[in-house]
């Protein structure tokens, strides 16, 4: 799995990180069309995606242009929940090659407001 900025995230900051456009331009993860055959996926499903570092809940789309294997998660208080927030002192966390499982949901997708309220109680 990586992360990274795209295009609509960047609009999206434009509006405000509390807007619907912000969430719905990070709270997913995008796959190749072979892994989303590969899991069988329906459009119903959500994703839940798992690290060493913690779980989230999100949607998915399809991204012609990755290679079966990989996941692109953008940047965001989702992917946040997903990544190690440890720098190895260069003051970025890693966030690239990072091993994850990936399984179909019917669970939700977390809320903004969810997410932030699980990272203050320390849930």
């Amino acid at each position: 799995m990586i992360s990274g900025r795209t295009a609509k995230q960047g609009i999206g900051l434009e509006i405000g990180k509390l807007s619907k456009s912000y969430a719905e331009s990070v709270n997913h993860v995008q796959l190749s069309t072979d892994d989303v055959k590969e899991l069988a996926l329906e459009k119903t499903h959500n994703l839940r995606i798992s690290t060493e570092h913690g779980s989230v809940t999100v949607n998915w789309i399809i991204d012609k242009g990755l290679s079966a294997g990989m996941v692109f998660f953008p940047y965001g208080p989702w992917a946040n929940q997903v990544f190690s927030s440890n720098t190895d002192s260069t003051g970025m966390p890693i966030m690239k090659g990072i091993p994850a499982t990936i399984i179909p949901t019917d669970d939700k997708v977390q809320e903004l407001n969810e997410i932030i309220e699980k990272i203050r109680s320390g849930a």
